[in-house]
Formats: C-alpha cells, structure tokens, sequence
C-alpha cells in the first residue's frame, strides 16, 4: 500500500516535471515581445484567469507587485460587471487559459482592448478564441496533466505559474531591481527587516545608552550599567570619543585576577579595543557578526566615523526585532 502511494506521487511528479521539460525546450519566443510589451508600457499589468488559472493569476500578480512591476489581478467575472474601469489604455493584461475557450475571460477581452490595453494570451491552445483575441500570443504545451484522468489542471497550471516567474525574474534583473527595493516592497515580512533594518534604528541611544567616562569609579559603572538593563556601559573621554567597553564579563574577569574594590577606574576595567559598529550598518549584518565570531559577543557599541559614542546594540535587541 504505501508502495503503491509513493509510486502514485512520483509519477505525478515526473508528469508535471517532464511538461515542465518540455516547455523549456520549445520556448515559444514570444514570450521576449511580451517582456518587451510591459518594459516599454508606461501602465501597470492586469493579470486575469479564471477556475484554477485565476489562482495562478493571483500568484503572479502579487510576484509581479512585489519585485517592482506594478500589477493587479482582474477577476473576469468582476470586470464584467464594473470592476475593468481599474484597465487604463497603458496597461497590458496578461489573459491566462489552458484551453483558451473559457467564456468569461474571453467575454472581458474585446472590452479591455477597446479601452486600449494591450492583450498578452496564455494559453496550450494556439488555435482558441483567447489566441484570436490576443495582441501576443505565448503557447504553453502540456505533455500531460498530473491527473490520471489528465483532466484536473495540474501540468498547465505548474507551466503558467513558471512562466509567470520567468517573466517577474526578468522584469526584476532588466529594470536593476536591488535588494533595498525589495525592502522598500516588504518591510513587514523577516526579509524585509533584515534588508532595510539598520543599528541606527534599533540601538539604544540618548538617555537609553549606557556610557561612563574613564575615570568613573566603581559604584558609578555599576549604577550605569544595573539602570541601564544592557549588562554594558561604553567607556567615553571628555569630548565623548569611545575608548572602551565594560560588560559584565570584563567585571568578572577583573576580580578573578585582582582585588575589586571601589576605587577601580573605568580604564582599568575596560576592553580598549571592543568590536565596534556604525549607525549605518544593516542591522541584520551585525546580527551575524556578533553570532559568528570565534567568541560570540552580546552586546557592542556604535560609533560614528569620527569616533563619538553613539549608540549600543545588544544581541537581544536584534532578536527581538524578528531578524
């Protein structure tokens, strides 16, 4: 029995991969005038199908919207009835169909070519009504669906949601999208916070950071460093330049060797050369850095390009941010 069912799932598999083979293969070239159509188009992209195809329309959409090509998807039934006044004459709909025969895409598209949008058919079927409405026709062979009955849109929906990431990839790299613009798109989402979040947004500065100067006695460190709930205080000079960090560690480490008493100074406490960052690192760099040195550390100090102690940076801060 269970035998029986990986057998099942792995040819549906290499049904679907062997379609997908197939259409690499014979590429129709039209796909080219199509990235060319929406390169040089000055409006958005409607991406429009119904049933299963309707779904992978969506999915495109979105893929298309959110690496820098402005997109919505258009319910056929819906743009029936009101909703094809978001169509402007720049756009470019891309109509999805296997079959290209079904009767609610098709009904919309001499609408939508009237109101002078340019009509992108995807369809298996070269010789169907989509096609035959169509400014550029891309054809997308389908060995055989999935489905032992070859039936359920399997195959054909796999080929149409590929080919709608071909297209958004391509768009993406002709148009230089960089990963800050894919920030920009996301800034919610864990990728989103690790591309665009940086220490000057997430470090403790102002009143929040913890600094003493180096001559600070013993009771003034620690005070500094219980207020402050970072377990660290920056060590600073008079004209506020970084010249040291104390964390607890450094505290420990000293009363292991000598005798810790009230009247130790910062500068005898301190680590003169402590790993520090700058307000403009991406945070999600630093996060990295501080986990992966030979010794992981938790806490850091940021400093500007001239040396000032500007901020502090805990390793728990930057988990706390979803990073």
């Amino acid at each position: 029995m269970n035998q029986n069912i990986m057998q099942i799932i792995g040819q549906a598999l290499d049904d679907e991969i062997s379609s997908l083979v197939h259409f690499r293969k014979e590429l129709d070239p039209s796909i080219k005038d199509c990235i060319e159509l929406i390169l040089k188009s000055k409006g958005k992209v409607i991406v429009t199908g119904v049933g299963k195809s309707g779904d992978i329309a969506k999915k495109i959409s979105h893929t298309l919207s959110s690496t820098g090509t402005s997109a919505y998807f258009l319910h056929p039934t819906d743009a029936s009835h009101g909703d094809s006044g978001i169509v402007g004459a720049d756009d470019v709909v891309l109509a999805i169909g296997k079959s290209g025969e079904s009767e609610e895409l098709n009904y919309i598209l001499p609408t939508l070519r009237k109101i002078g949008a340019k009509i992108v058919g995807i369809t298996a079927n070269p010789k169907s009504k989509l096609a035959s409405l169509s400014d550029i026709v891309i054809i997308t062979p389908v060995l055989k669906e999935a489905c032992p009955l070859d039936l359920a849109p399997t195959s054909s929906t796999t080929i149409a949601l590929v080919l709608g990431d071909a297209i958004a990839v391509t768009l993406m790299e002709l148009k230089n999208f960089k990963a800050d613009d894919f920030a920009l798109y996301h800034p919610a989402g864990r990728l989103g916070k690790r591309l665009s979040l940086y220490l000057d947004d997430v470090m403790r500065k102002g009143d929040n950071n913890a600094s003493v100067l180096e001559t600070a006695k013993l009771p003034e460190i620690l005070k500094e460093i219980t207020e402050k709930g970072i377990g660290a205080t920056g060590v600073i000079d008079k004209n506020s330049k970084l010249v040291g960090l104390i964390t607890d560690y450094d505290i420990r480490k000293f009363l292991t060797k000598k005798t810790l008493t009230p009247e130790v100074s910062a500068s005898e406490l301190m680590n003169g050369k402590p790993s520090c960052f700058l307000p403009t690192d991406k945070a999600y760099d630093v996060l990295l850095k501080m986990e992966n040195k030979e010794r992981p550390f938790s806490v850091a100090p940021v400093v500007d390009k001239e040396n000032n102690f500007v901020g502090m940076i805990s390793l728990h801060d930057l988990l706390q941010k979803g990073l």
